[in-house]
């Protein structure tokens, strides 16, 4: 039988272990296996500017990632035409429409996010 001792020990020591539970960062499922499946493999990376020939719209890469095996991008879009200082919207895009971009303007805006990271 237990004695008082040890059930004021057991006490402390699950407070312990959900005080630490707690604290850590909480994902759900499906971001962990997002972040999980980084495209090692991937022709672009973040803070480079792409073109998607099927939208004709140009972005800036945050983020790769594979899913169902097809490597996708998280990209920035400018809210306001080749510019991303007055906002962005957040669009994903498949790797096999996707070229670089010699958009300047975007290509300015990534260059001066970099220098503030």
């Amino acid at each position: 039988m237990a004695n008082k001792h040890d059930t004021i020990h057991l006490n402390e020591v699950t407070l312990a272990s959900v005080a630490a539970a707690m604290a850590k960062c909480r994902m759900t499922a499906s971001v962990r296996k997002t972040l999980g499946t980084f495209a090692a493999n991937c022709l672009f990376r973040p803070d480079e500017c792409v073109y998607n020939r099927d939208t004709k719209e140009h972005g800036l890469v945050m983020q790769a990632y594979e899913k169902d095996g097809v490597t996708m991008y998280k990209v920035w879009l400018p809210a306001t035409p080749n510019s991303l200082r007055w906002g962005h919207f957040v669009s994903d895009w498949a790797e096999d429409v996707l070229e670089l971009s010699d958009n300047v303007l975007l290509a300015a805006d990534a260059e001066e996010r970099a220098k503030g990271k």
